[in-house]
């Protein structure tokens, strides 16, 4: 399945990516300059690693594509493949949210269109799944859009986010914020607290289907 939500040709990709990565190097060589001419050197080290938090989905998600380990189920749906029968999902990154946000809609249209994709994308993957021999597969989710409650009605219940992933939350934390900002069309910083993990099996997701369709159309 390709990625096909966002209008860059593969040039276009490359040359968006490498101004990206040029501007990248420049801020980080003044801040650098900066901070170090101050006798703060840590503070550049700080900036970094946080505007590389930022770039790296402009990098990762494309590259992860072409090498076939991140698969689209929709523009804002991501799964990673399956590995000892568990399936991992994620919301779109940064970089599926500046490509694929309308920049004529509002917030609650944004989040509309959010939640919209996050339905079709689990339609798409029961579709994808539902004629298969081998369903014992268990889904993982992270999300800071799907409270508990709706995640219970496609058959996903909460889980402790362990410590690996809360370490990974919190280093993404910028990330995070950019892209809850990006939707609400205000700045906003995430609260890694109301981030849920998520955990399901295939055949529950698969049994909601018609729920799914549902709340689709009323979306």
């Amino acid at each position: 399945m390709e990625h096909r939500f966002y209008v860059l040709s593969d040039k276009q990709q490359r040359r968006f990516q490498l101004k990206l990565i040029g501007l990248y190097l420049l801020l980080n060589i003044l801040l650098g300059s900066v901070f170090t001419f101050l006798g703060v050197p840590f503070v550049a080290l700080f900036v970094l690693s946080v505007s590389l938090s930022v770039l790296a989905p402009f990098i990762d998600v494309p590259s992860g594509i072409k090498a076939g380990n991140l698969i689209y189920y929709s523009p804002l749906l991501i799964a990673e493949k399956v590995k000892n029968n568990y399936l991992a999902l994620h919301g779109g990154s940064l970089f599926d949210y500046y490509f694929v946000l309308d920049s004529s809609q509002n917030a609650q249209q944004r989040k509309k269109q959010v939640l919209s994709a996050y339905v079709a994308g689990l339609i798409k993957l029961i579709e994808h799944y539902e004629h298969q021999q081998d369903k014992n597969i268990t889904i993982k989710a992270t999300s800071y859009i799907i409270n508990p409650q709706t995640a219970r009605k496609v058959g996903f219940n909460q889980v402790q986010t362990d410590g690996l992933q809360k370490l990974l939350l919190y280093f993404n934390w910028i990330n995070i914020s950019c892209s809850m900002s990006l939707i609400k069309r205000r700045l906003t910083f995430a609260n890694i607290s109301q981030v849920y993990s998520y955990q399901g099996k295939l055949e529950e997701l698969i049994a909601r289907k018609a729920y799914l369709f549902a709340l689709q159309a009323r979306l």
